[in-house]
């Protein structure tokens, strides 16, 4: 683990390591952790989706997404922003800023444990399933249900925070000093807590039974193709689908035993050495680049499953097609609906009667002077025509008889036009002319 408290060199390395952190947890701590916070919950969604969440393999994998984005929440503020914000002040030599104390009052480390040991024993239990698959594939399905899975989850998590107990205890914030202090009974479990039991159950038995694990899976897929490839055998979907999911774990075990070496071997430096340690620049740099292997292989975990993971990928295709088809089909009915609207706006228009009468939308209507004079005589003797529209009229081109007055609408000033209307002059048998909108 990391210890973020000041270092004292009196080489003058103080300013390359503080800046060494800046750079490595400030920038590029803050990036993976970002892009992994996106991988991970993008990563759940895949795995929960109804194709994906009935095996035992893909809740582990759900389980460990959930640790993935725990740990990042942690790290981004107790490490990244810690930095980027406090840099200057440390390099000044300035007493501790608001933030740091925050961070110093808040109980980082014990959560932080409890997070890091959820994920190497999740790690473990997804790893051991795949074993038991490749092993006794006729066994697995009674072996490797939801509820096995479920529980073997709970009691990792379950583990995991009752074995952190003692960091709840180990520490206390001292007001006077700004910092926390070792209390009476984190002096005497500290050694403990940080070498005796710390290394073996964080480190030497998770690597041991990993690298065992690893192995062996490794050792019977070789056995098994050699096998299939002598016999000329055919494999089904779902022994092939199996297989890319078996080589996609071995990848991700191989890829998180490769990042947890680098602790393992400080941690055992500090065990041996531990005043030697405190005091060298190479050990705190390897320190700082060990803690972000972590992050690397909490972020990179989604890249490992699109590469290797030929389900996974479909999987990932179709739920990004579906949410882009879904979010055409709002965007296209938002369109026609604001040009239904835009329509019936202009529809809603009133008509300009000039020379050349215009008509929106898309019907321009052109009558002659003497049209528009009828026009304004009908307009306005309409009280006096509506008496008489019991009269035949005969149009002007072919001078039928109209005998039913329903068949006539009284034209008033707040006539508007729509597409496909047309005004026809008729002529009364009296002698007198209409213009009537035909509908």
């Amino acid at each position: 683990m990391s210890n973020n408290s000041s270092i004292v060199d009196p080489d003058n390395s103080l300013d390359y390591i503080l800046l060494f952190r800046l750079i490595v947890w400030g920038y590029v701590g803050m990036v993976l952790s970002l892009f992994g916070i996106v991988g991970n919950i993008i990563t759940i969604l895949v795995l929960i989706s109804p194709s994906m969440r009935t095996t035992s393999t893909n809740i582990y994998l759900t389980a460990l997404s959930c640790s993935n984005i725990l740990f990042l929440l942690i790290f981004i503020p107790s490490y990244s922003m810690r930095y980027l914000i406090g840099y200057r002040l440390y390099i000044t030599n300035q007493p501790p800023f608001a933030f740091e104390i925050l961070l110093t009052r808040l109980p980082t480390t014990p959560i932080y444990n409890t997070i890091l040991l959820s994920i190497i024993y999740l790690t473990i239990a997804v790893s051991m399933d795949r074993l038991i698959l490749v092993k006794f594939p006729l066994k697995a399905k009674q072996i490797l249900t939801p509820r096995t899975t479920w529980i073997a989850i709970l009691s990792i998590y379950l583990f995991s925070i009752l074995y952190c107990i003692p960091y709840w205890l180990e520490q206390e914030y001292k007001p006077e000093h700004k910092q926390c202090r070792l209390t009476h009974i984190g002096r005497k479990i500290h050694k403990y807590t940080r070498i005796y039991i710390y290394i073996p159950v964080v480190y030497l038995i998770p690597f041991i039974t990993l690298t065992c694990i690893n192995i062996t899976i490794i050792v019977n897929l070789i056995a098994t193709k050699r096998r299939k490839k002598t016999l000329g055998a055919k494999t089904n979907k779902k022994k092939q689908a199996d297989y890319h999911i078996t080589l996609m774990l071995v990848a991700v075990i191989i890829v998180f035993v490769l990042c947890q070496i680098p602790l393992l071997v400080l941690n055992a430096w500090h065990a041996i050495d531990p005043h030697g340690s405190s005091q060298s620049i190479v050990f705190h740099s390897l320190n700082s680049i060990g803690i972000l292997l972590i992050v690397f292989n909490t972020s990179t975990n989604f890249l490992l499953y699109c590469f290797f993971g030929q389900k996974f990928r479909k999987t990932l295709v179709r739920f990004t097609l579906h949410l882009f088809l879904n979010s055409n089909k709002q965007i296209n009915l938002q369109t026609r609906i604001s040009k239904l609207a835009e329509n019936e706006a202009r529809a809603l228009q009133p008509i300009q009667v000039s020379d050349h009468v215009k008509v929106e939308p898309n019907v321009s209507i052109r009558k002659s002077n003497q049209s528009n004079e009828i026009m304004h005589q009908v307009l306005s003797n309409t009280s006096a025509q509506n008496s008489t529209l019991n009269t035949s009229i005969i149009q002007e081109e072919s001078s039928p008889l109209l005998t039913k007055s329903e068949q006539i609408s009284t034209i008033n000033e707040d006539l508007s036009f729509k597409s496909g209307q047309k005004l026809n002059l008729y002529k009364c048998a009296n002698g007198k002319q209409l213009l009537i909108l035909q509908i």
